[in-house]
């Protein structure tokens, strides 16, 4: 049963502090902004105690709002600077945003997780996922929960209408991620309860385990490995609560805007498409040594039944199920989430057509993400192709190109660490790279232990900085544009950018990444952003201030997102991170000429480091350490975190 009551975490900034310190006050003394339910949910796993906390203050809301922003200044005050990944004392902030479940809007959707990343061990682990999930846990009378301490026994989390409890998770535990969802709802009496789970992939501590929810939807990035660490199979959350909002009339006018820039989905697309490669023409393929595209690729899509299945109140229509119609798996039920990473996942094993999606399938319920797990069987399979790994570290398997049964076994070997090579693919292609030796390492794509998103990303200039810039252990955030957002002309006075200069582009990355992160910040879905439409990015801030009775402009709501950026680099730098790492700890094989197709010679890495130092520059940081000047701390309202700044770090 959840308890009243407001007893403090015990860090700040990494150090001890006394509990009059506390975030959360034990009385609001200012007004509590429409969109928020004014409650956090505290769980401690060791005792087994649950608390509600009271959100903070007005201030601290307006500077952070929610999502990743005011999750990771939760966690930036109260995890311990030597916490490690995998210990009791990681803590994990999982918060929604002021349009997650508003109904009133498309995107209105998104729930964030942060948490120190198993992929890295010095930087942000964040995954996102949309839904459902996320307005019930709103529904249920909660804007986040706090997850501290580590449980003796698996254990699940119940919220139902304002009251919590911690539950024995028994014959649950090695469930894969579908079957956890049907026997949570089952034993909760609640067949419209929604579910946030890990598979066996999180149990057994893979280090990208997922966390899944509502069948279709996924927080990459190490959240399920960090559950799993703590025994906590899932939170199961139930809940009839409605978010306020303090101007329908103008709301209903934003909502109906933002629907009108959707660009929306069809069940034709889900049966011709390649993926997001299919864009520019490119898809990766044979661990990253080829971009072939071909009609092999998607042989079969076109006789699977395909059915679209929203997120809540958006008409954009991005996840999807599908039966397959066709092949040695016909009849299987798949669920898909909004992007393509687990398609090219397995084009990059020599894997095409309903085979690939049978693949997807089996790795969605496993629980792993879809990119760890494929670079490093990339790096499996090529050593094995050029002579350097065989059977005695396969468990007997023919790692050939295209083998699906020998990539399925990887699969479960990888969920379950078993033997050499399942233990190697769990923790990433790296570490696999180094245990294989010879000239595995040159093979590996990853950054920072890390992996990109599962896409041929290397002809595209915009998306290869996101993705190197990245804390590695959560999506990457941005990507650029060629020209600025049509909202945003009124100041940005550039473009087009060139594709084979790489002038302008670090400006471009920091724009995108400001606008991604105020839309993520919000409880937005990025998915739902239409960034390139006249009103794509007024509608979603006009639709914030009518929900929360605030009056951002975009120059504010472009703040809010350069401050989460700078919480993240605060984070990392803590813990070791420098901005070197960005282009020092990348895996050969992603920074290489592309081999073949029309994009045959380029890479990135002609314009690095300098790429990365202009980037770091224009967005208030130190080219080489990352750490955020002084006049940016002073000028976005952090200057608690002049201790970490660049000037302090000279001291």
């Amino acid at each position: 049963m959840s308890e009243s009551g407001t007893t403090s975490l015990r860090y700040l900034n990494g150090r001890k502090v006394n509990d009059h310190m506390s975030l959360f006050p034990a009385q609001r003394t200012t007004f509590l902004p429409g969109g928020y339910m004014g409650k956090i949910l505290r769980v401690d796993l060791t005792n087994g105690t649950l608390k509600d906390e009271n959100l903070p203050e007005e201030p601290i809301l307006r500077k952070f709002i929610g999502g990743q922003a005011l999750a990771l200044y939760i966690l930036l005050k109260y995890l311990p600077l030597n916490a490690t990944p995998f210990g009791p004392e990681n803590i994990v902030v999982m918060m929604t945003g002021p349009l997650t479940g508003n109904g009133f809007t498309p995107g209105g959707t998104k729930m964030t997780a942060v948490y120190l990343s198993p992929l890295t061990g010095t930087t942000l682990g964040r995954g996102a996922t949309s839904g459902y999930w996320g307005t019930y846990l709103k529904a249920a009378g909660y804007d986040g929960v706090i997850l501290t301490g580590a449980s003796t026994k698996p254990v699940y989390l119940y919220i139902d209408e304002g009251k919590a409890e911690l539950r024995d998770v028994g014959r649950f535990w090695g469930l894969g991620t579908r079957a956890t969802e049907d026997r949570m709802r089952e034993a909760v009496g609640h067949q419209d309860a929604k579910v946030l789970c890990i598979g066996p992939a999180g149990e057994n501590l893979n280090r990208a385990a997922m966390l899944a929810n509502d069948y279709n939807h996924f927080a990459a990035h190490s959240g399920g490995a960090v559950f799993g660490s703590k025994k906590l199979k899932a939170i199961v959350v139930h809940g009839t609560r409605r978010p306020t909002y303090r101007d329908k009339e103008k709301l209903v006018d934003a909502g109906w805007r933002w629907r009108g820039t959707l660009q929306q989905h069809n069940v034709q697309k889900k049966k011709t498409k390649y993926g997001a490669g299919e864009a520019w023409g490119a898809l990766n393929n044979l661990n990253w040594r080829s971009t072939e595209l071909s009609p092999a690729h998607i042989k079969g899509f076109d006789q699977n039944d395909v059915v679209l299945r929203p997120c809540f109140q958006c008409a954009r229509m991005c996840p999807w199920d599908a039966t397959i119609g066709e092949g040695p798996f016909k009849g299987t039920l798949l669920h898909f989430n909004a992007g393509g990473e687990w398609l090219d996942s397995f084009f990059n094993l020599g894997i095409k057509g309903n085979s690939a999606l049978y693949l997807a399938e089996r790795i969605n319920d496993l629980g792993i993400e879809c990119s760890h797990f494929s670079c490093g069987a990339g790096v499996a399979l090529e050593a094995w192709e050029k002579g350097l790994l065989g059977p005695d570290k396969t468990n007997g398997l023919k790692l050939e190109w295209g083998n699906v049964d020998a990539v399925e076994k990887l699969l479960y070997m990888a969920a379950r660490r078993e033997g050499w090579l399942g233990n190697l693919l769990a923790e990433g292609p790296k570490q696999l790279a180094e245990a294989i030796g010879g000239d595995a390492p040159k093979w590996a794509v990853h950054t920072k232990g890390g992996t990109p998103a599962m896409h041929e990303w290397r002809p595209m200039l915009g998306q290869m900085l996101r993705e190197l810039v990245a804390s590695g252990g959560m999506k990457p955030q941005g990507g650029g544009s060629v020209n600025p957002p049509p909202d945003l002309r009124y100041r940005e006075k550039w473009g087009p950018l060139g594709r084979d200069s790489a002038d302008g582009w670090a400006r471009s990355q920091v724009l995108s990444e400001q606008y991604r992160q105020f839309t993520g910040i919000f409880g937005g879905c990025w998915f739902a952003q239409m960034h390139q439409k006249p009103d794509g990015l007024n509608s979603i801030v006009d639709a914030f201030n009518a929900i929360t009775g605030w009056n951002f402009t975009m120059d504010e709501a472009l703040a809010a997102g350069h401050r989460s950026m700078i919480l993240q680099s605060l984070f990392a730098t803590q813990r070791g991170w420098i901005a070197d790492f960005d282009w020092q700890d990348v895996g050969p094989r992603f920074l290489e000429p592309i081999p073949d197709g029309k994009y045959k010679g380029f890479t990135i890495a002609k314009w690095l480091p300098d790429l990365i130092y202009e980037y770091y520059r224009l967005s208030g940081r130190h080219e080489r350490t990352g750490r955020p000047f002084k006049e940016t701390l002073d000028r976005l309202g952090l200057e608690e975190f002049t201790p970490w700044s660049q000037e302090a770090s000279q001291l």
